[in-house]
């Protein structure tokens, strides 16, 4: 995946001078240890911004305890004897492992069996990158938000996804953070305006301040509950696209009238994402999908903004134009902007 990386680089144009990258998490377990270290250490020493995924947390979460296990005496003993005799074991197969566990428990080390949580397997792919990791990369991991916000451009960077509503309420219901005007000193401020509603949808609601959430929601069922399943319920993108169609801004709007079922008093935001890779490159016209399979040996893609992305025009409300078909590399963004997808091969 690092020559991907480059290769897609080169392919922008990125300038590190000139430039701000952004990631959207899950940087390693996907390709070689080697390979993701050097992801890890290119993000790292570059201080690249970025977002925490599922498998970032899982990896944080094997050093964590890698550094609990270093602080018992005998620790390190333990972690070298299964480093040495198993170096090539996947410890996430089921047959392999057995084999490893069999080894702890007739070995002198049985006693540290009892260490290790129940459901975590030594061995596996997080388990080796969490151990390769140097103490640095571990920082840069664990620093990582689950959300980045970037109120100026009107656009959220996650892992997996976010809710635009509370699932289980209807859309007018005056707990939902856009179904309302938030309180600002001046209500003609459209920028605060903006960013109040912004905030509130990422901190009003629950499931978008819950990390296993944001980093591996795929749909959302009928009753309101979040799945990671792609095959069980709506995407979660499709009813954040049929929300923010609905926001028709404050222009010429009457607040004393009764509420419209067919729009809501807020403006519409962008989310950037990864995760679904089933999905490949998922352009709608308020957010924007881009895993398409790197780790599977197809492509690496980038969504590319600058100055024609955020334009100062005011949003044409109740435009149904969307994105074009998401073969083209020019895509809808924002109020009146414009961006490009590209991507390079992983083969």
């Amino acid at each position: 995946m690092n020559s991907s990386l480059t290769d897609l680089l080169d392919e922008i144009h990125y300038d590190s001078k000139r430039d701000s990258l952004i990631h959207v998490g899950d940087l390693e377990t996907r390709a070689t240890i080697h390979d993701s270290i050097d992801v890890l250490s290119f993000m790292s020493s570059n201080k690249i911004l970025g977002v925490r995924g599922n498998n970032d947390q899982k990896v944080i979460e094997w050093r964590a305890w890698m550094n609990w296990i270093l602080s018992h005496p005998g620790g390190q003993e333990w972690l070298s004897a299964m480093d040495t005799r198993w170096p090539h074991l996947d410890g996430d197969k089921r047959l392999q492992r057995a084999e490893l566990e069999n080894w702890v428990e007739t070995s002198k080390y049985a006693s540290w069996k009892k260490m290790v949580p129940s459901g975590w397997y030594p061995l596996g792919k997080h388990y080796r990158v969490a151990r390769a990791m140097s103490p640095g990369l571990f920082e840069y991991l664990s620093s990582l938000p689950l959300v980045l916000h970037s109120p100026t451009g009107h656009m959220v960077f996650v892992h997996a996804g976010l809710l635009s509503s509370r699932p289980k309420l209807q859309a007018s219901d005056p707990r939902q953070p856009l179904s309302h005007w938030p309180t600002v000193d001046d209500q003609h401020d459209i920028a605060k305006l903006r960013n109040q509603q912004e905030l509130a949808v990422l901190t009003e609601i629950p499931e978008n301040k819950d990390p296993w959430t944001v980093t591996n929601i795929k749909n959302v069922m009928d009753k309101g509950i979040v799945s990671f399943s792609p095959r069980k319920g709506t995407p979660w993108s499709q009813l954040w696209n049929d929300t923010m169609s609905k926001c028709s801004g404050n222009s010429g709007s009457n607040r004393s009238k009764a509420y419209q079922p067919t729009s809501l008093p807020c403006y519409p935001f962008t989310v950037v994402y990864g995760h679904a890779a089933g999905r490949g490159l998922d352009i709608k016209r308020w957010s924007i999908g881009l895993d398409t399979g790197c780790s599977y040996g197809r492509r690496l893609s980038a969504v590319v903004l600058d100055g024609n992305s955020f334009s100062s025009s005011t949003y044409q409300f109740g435009n149904s134009i969307h994105a074009r078909a998401s073969q083209s590399q020019e895509i809808d963004f924002g109020d009146n902007g414009q961006a490009r997808v590209v991507s390079v091969s992983c083969a």
